[in-house]
């Protein structure tokens, strides 16, 4: 399994600098898909309305915090390729006024 990070995704991480520990929690959560794959990773769901673009959104739990996966990060990416996962975004919950704004961005990531 190789992931590939857009290149958005580092102006996300300077978004969450308030919180801990962005960086290394999505790294931890690399490894951890790497390792399970797509199927046996927790907390990963299809996200709908995108067309044919195969995306899914997970839930990535906080390191040095103490709260579980649902005040954690939410992580959007797509496999290109059985083998090949692209992050998409990386945000935390108000970081985007609403999911339309998400979906916008998503959109003009995946061109």
């Amino acid at each position: 399994m190789e992931i590939i990070r857009h290149c958005d995704i580092k102006r996300d991480i300077k978004k969450l600098k308030r919180f801990p520990a962005p960086e290394e929690s999505l790294v931890a959560w690399e490894r951890f898909f790497i390792a399970k794959g797509l199927k046996e990773t927790p907390g990963v769901n299809a996200y709908q309305g995108l067309g044919n673009f195969k995306i899914y959104k997970a839930r990535v739990v906080p390191l040095r915090e103490n709260c579980g996966k649902s005040n954690g990060y939410r992580l959007i990416f797509q496999m290109e390729k059985e083998t090949i996962c692209k992050i998409l975004v990386f945000s935390r919950h108000g970081i985007y006024n609403s999911e339309q704004e998400l979906i916008k961005i998503i959109k003009c990531r995946l061109i």
